[in-house]
């Protein structure tokens, strides 16, 4: 009975229907990719650490800070291993390489096991003062083979009194998650460190593992205090925490996506709701037709809002399906660096049906009240 009544609404205006469901799968469409893609904005990876702590500069995060640094980690107090990453900035040369490379002391692996290597090529590494291990997906994208040259052009001027810089390919690594750390060459710090002319007894980023999590703000303060009134200030934290802050630094665009998503959100409600009220208004005779035959009210009541259900979660299965569809693309067309980045987790789809129910209820209780408080004899008369 709901379904003869339903259908015959939904297709009485045909076009005004097809545009409101395809205005509902656009918003859910857009909903799915920015809640798919919501490690990208807010820096917070599953997978991260809890006893990592890392340190960088205060003031710029790609920055450099002394080595004392790195030897006053190691001596906090519940700090167990420590390492670092020295970032060697670098434009294209030749189109040939589109990575980064970054020098790291021997135990990186140890402390940062995000990264992972063999031991013949860690071993094969740190035999070779230029020896690199390149990223898998590096790797697979430019071809490269062990006894490869990866020639870099830098922003750091080598002791040849050039920015170029070669090093040769030893073995390859990989990451437990997120290929697109695998874009990347990782060196020997040292050799980085005795072949500049610049920065000399610097690093970059400095990772501490820690004793237990529950450690990570009181070692993080107690490091920031030390060089707080200092030329070489820092900021560290978690690995995830750093991370969302680092993102935060371009603004916070989290908040943006919320005030896209409700804006979105209420507009639809606005649409479906002026969709289903000049529907029941366009209907009033007809209504009037049915109560006199025999439809309750509670009937009719249920039918509009049976109605704007039908309409809205059309339009919600269409926009997560082309979601699906589009984030296999978008990983493809990233060349594999977004892989286990973009996804749709369970639940933003359960937020979706949430959002779902509570448009169709709102934008069509009132059309639904319309026909559940009609009078026969006053819409006969009206009809």
């Amino acid at each position: 009975m709901y379904w003869v009544l339903i259908k015959a609404n939904l297709f009485r205006k045909k076009i005004r229907t097809v545009l409101t469901i395809a205005s509902i799968s656009i918003a859910f469409l857009l909903f799915g990719l920015l809640n798919s893609m919501s490690v990208l904005f807010t820096g917070a990876m599953d997978g991260m650490d809890d006893d990592l702590i890392l340190v960088m500069p205060k003031y710029n995060i790609m920055g450099t800070q002394p080595y004392s640094t790195v030897e006053y980690v190691k001596s906090v107090e519940g700090v167990e291993k420590v390492s670092h990453i020295t970032y060697l900035t670098s434009d294209v040369l030749g189109g040939m390489f589109d990575g980064i490379v970054f020098g790291v002391d021997e135990n990186f692996f140890d402390v940062y096991q995000r990264f992972q290597a063999t031991e013949e090529f860690r071993q094969a590494m740190r035999s070779r003062p230029d020896g690199a291990l390149v990223g898998k997906l590096l790797a697979e994208q430019k071809n490269f083979k062990i006894g490869d040259k990866v020639r870099v052009k830098s922003n750091s001027k080598n002791e040849d009194g050039t920015l170029n810089w070669e090093f040769e390919v030893v073995g390859f690594y990989t990451v437990a998650k997120y290929p697109g750390d695998e874009i990347g060459v990782i060196t020997n710090y040292k050799y980085i460190d005795d072949s500049r002319t610049s920065m000399k007894g610097t690093t970059g980023m400095i990772i501490a593992k820690i004793l237990s999590p529950e450690l990570a703000d009181e070692i993080s303060n107690k490091i920031d205090n030390a060089f707080e009134n200092s030329d070489r200030a820092t900021r560290s934290g978690p690995e995830n925490q750093i991370a969302t802050e680092m993102v935060g630094e371009f603004g916070d665009i989290e908040l943006v996506m919320n005030l896209i998503l409700s804006a979105v959100f209420f507009t639809i409600l606005l649409v479906t709701g002026n969709t289903m009220t000049q529907a029941v208004r366009e209907r009033t005779a007809d209504l009037a037709v049915l109560k006199s035959i025999g439809y309750g009210d509670l009937q009719l009541f249920l039918s509009v809002i049976l109605e704007a259900f039908i309409i809205i979660f059309t339009g919600l299965i269409l926009g997560l399906g082309l979601t699906l569809l589009l984030i296999p693309a978008i990983i493809s067309a990233s060349q594999g660096m977004m892989e286990d980045a973009i996804y749709l987790s369970s639940s933003s789809v359960l937020l979706a049906f949430i959002i779902g129910t509570i448009v169709s209820l709102v934008s069509s209780f009132m059309p639904a009240r319309q026909a559940l408080r009609l009078k026969v004899v006053d819409a006969l008369a009206k009809g």
